[in-house]
């Protein structure tokens, strides 16, 4: 049966994460609506359906709209800064590069290609540029010629990943011209954007603190109050379903859904992310301002992509 989605998460989870901010039981729920708690449960597992009957109930008491249960209502979020989807993901790439300018004057430029398996970017066409260009090299390609022939590839890629392919074939080509990493970071900048460049100047305030320390940091933290405790069962979540979830939620979302996890929480996700963006995400938690309604809807959010995501393990399972 093809499942009802909600904005890529299917309306079980959008049902579930309601019940849960309500702290219901299926029985609870099923009592309100007067059906049978296995109703809730399939709808839940995304098994079957509501009616449309159904979801004018559901609709009702969660105080919703149904275009809203179901997924309708396209909301846009406006994400700015640093922080702008494609800004982020060329960010995240740069990180890699600059990593790899690391490993290739600490190791040489050989060093480079053993790590393109650890790459957190999952760049697809880092993951070839780098082996490509080594390749060249070996056949006495000279360099002019070899980030030539690279650049070509550049243009075959989808429309959208052209300027991170620009980016790579750009820096990689200062890499191996022996480029000071200042110089490098600075090229990456002008790819990325204005509002990148000024936010990356708080990045050596970064450098005096290690990971360890700004997680450390969350060890005392308190949640926001007593009703913002939706996401206490994800400190027993593992790596592989939060690093999935993060992938799948924008920054605004986690930052406003940790300021209101205890600390253990937070620091489960914050573990999960990457060294530049744990410093982000951790000073937009300290300058938070907002309120509990919206912390409440960010868990919830959280909530349902996490179910969606343990239902998804479950049935490939």
């Amino acid at each position: 049966m093809e499942s009802v989605k909600y904005h890529g998460v299917a309306i079980g989870g959008k049902i579930y994460s309601l019940r849960m901010a309500k702290r219901m039981s299926q029985e609870q729920l099923a009592a309100v609506l007067s059906i049978s708690p296995a109703a809730i449960s399939k709808w839940e597992r995304n098994l079957s359906k509501p009616s449309i009957e159904m979801l004018w109930a559901l609709a009702d008491f969660f105080e919703c709209s149904i275009d809203e249960l179901v997924g309708r209502t396209l909301v846009q979020i406006n994400k700015v800064g640093i922080y702008d989807e494609k800004k982020f993901r060329l960010a995240v790439v740069g990180d890699d590069l600059l990593k790899c300018s690391e490993i290739s004057r600490a190791e040489g430029l050989l060093a480079m290609e053993s790590y393109v398996p650890k790459l957190k970017s999952g760049s697809r066409f880092l993951t070839f540029a780098i082996p490509y260009i080594m390749n060249l090299f070996m056949k006495q390609a000279d360099m002019d010629m070899a980030f030539l022939f690279l650049e070509n590839y550049v243009t075959t890629l989808p429309e959208d990943e052209q300027q991170e392919g620009n980016m790579i074939a750009a820096v990689l080509k200062k890499i191996f011209s022996g480029a000071n990493p200042i110089i490098l970071q600075e090229l990456i900048a002008s790819y990325i954007g204005i509002d990148y460049c000024e936010k990356n100047g708080t990045m050596s305030e970064m450098l005096k603190y290690s990971r360890q320390e700004i997680l450390n940091q969350y060890n005392d933290k308190k949640m926001y109050s007593d009703n913002t405790n939706l996401l206490e069962e994800f400190k027993h979540v593992g790596d592989f379903e939060i690093q999935t979830i993060l992938r799948n939620m924008d920054d605004k979302t986690l930052t406003a859904s940790l300021v209101g996890a205890s600390g253990d929480v937070a620091k489960t996700f914050m573990s999960n992310l990457s060294d530049r963006l744990m410093y982000f995400i951790h000073e937009d938690i300290k300058q938070w301002n907002g309120t509990e309604e919206e912390i409440l809807t960010a868990q919830k959010k959280v909530l349902e992509l996490g179910n969606f995501i343990g239902r998804e393990k479950e049935r490939e399972g």
